[in-house]
């Protein structure tokens, strides 16, 4: 890995920032990349303080012009992007009929338009070298949407689908699709939610970030192309595939 570009959408915060440190503890220059200046900052220090490699350039990803400086500017500094992590996200968690449709698009903006703005930027570079890696990061979710949650199980079914599809579509070339979906994590991105948070929200139970952050980096190394992240997440969506009615029961007992 020594030498490679990582770009790493998403990485201010949550799985993204493990992940980035992860990657600069390979030897690889990470290009952080995030709405948040200030914490993509923090990151650059520690990161640079442990021996890494570490440029920051901050994005909105709902924004075409943002986009597109950030990816023209990775390719101005380093010729290159070998892989790039699309991962950043927000959730709000609510009943359909409660939902403000402000926090839907919101979610689909940024969740699914935002992420495919960025890999419809990349992609050019990428085939024009005939070399790279595209990582979604969707999620368990966007195969077992739990109540309350049925919008944001949408944005990353829509994104697991659309990964899919791009695998097939660069079949003839040597521009790779990864798809990793996680069950929950323990990160910041439901803090903002406060009350609204349902009672049963991570209670069937939570990855450790770091332990994700290693299998994702392994999944990613390996060029696995659809990876569930998670023993009890792997074993929900077979359930989900083979036998639909336990798996609602399931969902049904842990969400009520």
């Amino acid at each position: 890995m020594n030498g490679k570009v990582v770009l790493i959408v998403g990485a201010s915060s949550g799985i993204g920032r493990v992940l980035a440190k992860k990657f600069a503890s390979l030897g690889v220059t990470v290009i952080a990349s995030s709405r948040s200046t200030y914490a993509l900052l923090e990151l650059q220090h520690e990161i640079l303080e442990s021996g890494g490699s570490c440029h920051v350039i901050p994005c909105d990803i709902c924004s075409e012009a943002s986009v597109t400086s950030l990816i023209s500017d990775s390719i101005d500094k380093f010729q290159r992007i070998d892989i790039a992590i699309l991962g950043s996200a927000v959730q709000y968690i609510d009943r359909v009929d409660a939902l403000r449709t402000d926090e839907l698009e919101l979610m689909f903006q940024t969740n699914v338009v935002g992420i495919m703005r960025c890999a419809r930027y990349i992609l050019p570079h990428m085939l024009r070298r005939n070399k790279g890696q595209l990582v979604f990061l969707s999620s368990m979710m966007g195969e077992a949407a739990f109540p309350q949650m049925v919008p944001y199980g949408a944005t990353k079914a829509a994104i697991s689908c659309f990964a899919r599809g791009l695998h097939r579509e660069l079949k003839n070339s040597n521009v790779h699709v990864n798809l990793l979906s996680p069950g929950h994590m323990n990160t910041n991105i439901s803090s903002h939610l406060g009350d609204r948070t349902p009672s049963w929200y991570g209670k069937s139970g939570s990855l450790d970030l770091d332990k994700a952050a290693e299998a994702m980096v392994k999944a990613v190394l390996a060029n696995r192309k659809d990876v569930v992240i998670g023993r009890q997440s792997y074993m929900m969506t077979q359930l989900i595939k083979y036998m639909p009615a336990i798996a609602n029961r399931i969902i049904h007992k842990i969400t009520t």
